[in-house]
Parts: structure tokens; C-alpha cells; sequence
């Protein structure tokens, strides 16, 4: 199935294997990946093969194009999880990738999504915080591009909340 969300100035479509190399650059950004808990440093070719093969797997994630060009990820599988490139920083395309994901997933009969993230990371905070997102807990992770030990601030929206900033 091919899907494709249109906001104002994205596309969000399916990652497609042409994107591997434009990925290889993106999260060969330490100050992209330092922010996600899963994503390795350096990040190459291989981790870039096998990111898009489980992506095919998985209905919720899309990637967030501008222009016809890849900024970055956005997914409502497990959680609401999102990543842009660093070129595209303080333009709003997460917060309007994320809003267009949302209003995806709340026209399911799901009635809540959780998501999170590092303490210190000023931009994904508000970006949530946008959202409507609320404070739900904190607990433990530990960061593979750099090794180092964080505590993640969950966040919960649950449609109610959603609703209410529509």
C-alpha cells in the first residue's frame, strides 16, 4: 500500500531504497543522532539498508520530504518518533509533520500516543509540548551514537487532548 500525507509545504511518503544514500548523510550528523537512542554513529550504507527494509514493515513511519527532497522521519508506530535533518532545523517541518501524523493516527480508533524525549533537548520539548503532548514520567536510556546515559521525559496525548487544540 502507498500512502501519501500532503500538508502546506511536505510530503510524507514511504522510504524507498533511493533514499539510502541521502540517509547516510543526514544521520552522519552527530548533533541529529546524539538526540535519538537508537541510531548509530558513524551511520553508513549498511544501517542505512537495513533502516529502510524494516520500514517496509512498518505502516506507521513515513519519510518527511520538502521539495521532493528527504528532511527526515516521522512515525506513529509504537510511539510518536521524529528526526530532521539539521539543514531543516527552526523551519516547522517537524511540528507540520507531526501535526499531519497525528491527525492521521486519531482518526484510528486509537484514543492515545505516547512519545518522548531527551532532557535538554529544548526543541523536541516544545515541539510536543505544541502537540499537546503532557509530562507522564521519566525513566533511563542510554544513547548508541555516543555512549552516554540520559533520562528521557515521556509524554502522553491522549484524543481528548488532540482534540482540544484542534
Amino acid at each position: 500500500m502507498t500512502e501519501v500525507i500532503k500538508t502546506e509545504r511536505l510530503v510524507l511518503r514511504r522510504f524507498r531504497r533511493e533514499d539510502s544514500s541521502r540517509l547516510v548523510t543526514l544521520l552522519n550528523e552527530l548533533d541529529v543522532v546524539r538526540w535519538l537512542t537508537v541510531v548509530p554513529y558513524p551511520y553508513d550504507t549498511a544501517h542505512s539498508a537495513e533502516f529502510i527494509d524494516s520500514m517496509s514493515y512498518d505502516q506507521d513511519a513515513f519519510a518527511i520530504t520538502n521539495e521532493g527532497v528527504l528532511i527526515g522521519c516521522v512515525s506513529t508506530g509504537s510511539q510518536l518518533g521524529y528526526w530532521i535533518g539539521k539543514g531543516s532545523w527552526g523551519q516547522g517541518f517537524v511540528t507540520e509533520a507531526c501535526r499531519a501524523m497525528l491527525d492521521r493516527f486519531f482518526r484510528s480508533d486509537r484514543d492515545e500516543l505516547s512519545s518522548g524525549y531527551h532532557l535538554g533537548n529544548d526543541r523536541s520539548k516544545a515541539v510536543l509540548s505544541n502537540l499537546g503532548f503532557k509530562p507522564s514520567g521519566q525513566h533511563a536510556a542510554t544513547v548508541r551514537s555516543t555512549n552516554e546515559d540520559v533520562t528521557i521525559q515521556d509524554m502522553l496525548l491522549t484524543r481528548r487532548d488532540w482534540e482540544a487544540t484542534q
